[in-house]
């Protein structure tokens, strides 16, 4: 990266894509590990804090589904 002093820069998001292993959303994260499945999330705590928790084949194919299925595993979760 280079700074250069007087031009305005405006950072671009990296575009996310589902994938086998993967399922991306506005604000977390679903992948397949070696042991299962996870799910990270960011908590919106000011120190910007993350979660990460084991979920099941199950919750992991109901994110694939419907994103919005996010709340209620997070909630399942104690989250």
């Amino acid at each position: 990266m280079k700074l250069k002093f007087g031009e305005k820069t405006t950072a671009t998001a990296t575009p996310r894509t589902n994938d086998a292993d993967n399922i991306w959303g506005d604000a977390w994260h679903a992948r397949r590990t070696d042991d299962g499945f996870e799910l990270e999330y960011q908590t919106g705590d000011l120190g910007g804090r993350e979660r990460r928790f084991a979920i099941t084949a199950d919750e992991f194919e109901a994110l694939r589904r419907d994103p919005s299925a996010f709340d209620t595993i997070l909630h399942a979760h104690g989250g």
